[in-house]
């Protein structure tokens, strides 16, 4: 199963590339990136306005990487208007099973109900 949504990678400094007005602040030359506040602000409060909205959606840590991703339409529209500044991403739902205790909505447990209803 295909998921869309958005990786924030706080170990790569490439990340400012892709966000350079939560970057201004912050000095590469001393801080390491995880240590941006106004980065770690911007997804924690766009995070949770996702949530408030919908939990149809995958979240966590993945590989030193910040996830979400969902497989609902109205999810991933949700996670693009919340994040207008990140592309959206396609990953495949078994590359995120790696990811210990995120998972928000259990696709798998809904393929098995639909298998089971058929």
């Amino acid at each position: 199963m295909k998921l869309q949504g958005i990786t924030i990678d706080f170990y790569d400094k490439r990340t400012c590339g892709l966000l350079p007005d939560l970057c201004v602040q912050w000095d590469i030359r001393y801080d390491e990136l995880e240590d941006n506040d106004e980065l770690i602000s911007y997804w924690e409060n766009s995070l949770e306005n996702v949530l408030s909205k919908t939990d149809k959606v995958v979240s966590g840590t993945v590989d030193g990487k910040s996830i979400l991703y969902s497989a609902d339409k109205d999810a991933i529209k949700i996670i693009q208007d919340e994040f207008k500044e990140l592309e959206l991403e396609t990953i495949d739902y078994d590359d995120i099973m790696k990811c210990e205790n995120c998972i928000k909505h259990d696709y798998i447990a809904d393929e098995n109900k639909l298998v089971e209803a058929n």
